[in-house]
């Protein structure tokens, strides 16, 4: 996936008529090979993901499964972009998926079956 691949993520879910703010985020990570820094279109996709949650009354959750040390890379340095920034998204880092159910509350085993639905 590339950032352009991600912005388009954004986009659609931002456009989806079951979208809602409040929703928890799943990122995953775990397929991830290499990054290429392209850090205006990173930045980009930072700002289109503030204007989503800007409206929110609530905190939202934001996990990310990291399994690998690329993985890893990339997601702190997402993370940190956030740094001192007054968002309403609580991010979290996790290294498999049954660490990101028991975060966002899911039955163990789910995730990765539905991830499968999605490909």
């Amino acid at each position: 996936m590339t950032i352009d691949d991600y912005l388009a993520v954004v986009e659609g879910v931002r456009d989806h008529p079951d979208f809602q703010v409040q929703f928890k985020h799943l990122i995953d990570l775990t397929q991830l090979t290499g990054i290429k820094r392209e850090y205006i279109k990173v930045m980009m996709a930072q700002a289109r993901i503030a204007e989503l949650v800007a409206s929110s009354t609530s905190d939202i959750l934001s996990v990310v499964v990291a399994p690998t040390p690329v993985a890893m890379e990339a997601a702190s340095m997402v993370i940190r972009s956030w740094d001192k920034l007054d968002t309403p998204v609580v991010r979290r880092i996790v290294s498999d998926m049954a660490e990101a159910e028991a975060l966002l509350g899911c039955k163990q085993g789910t995730l990765p079956e539905l991830l499968k639905q999605l490909s």
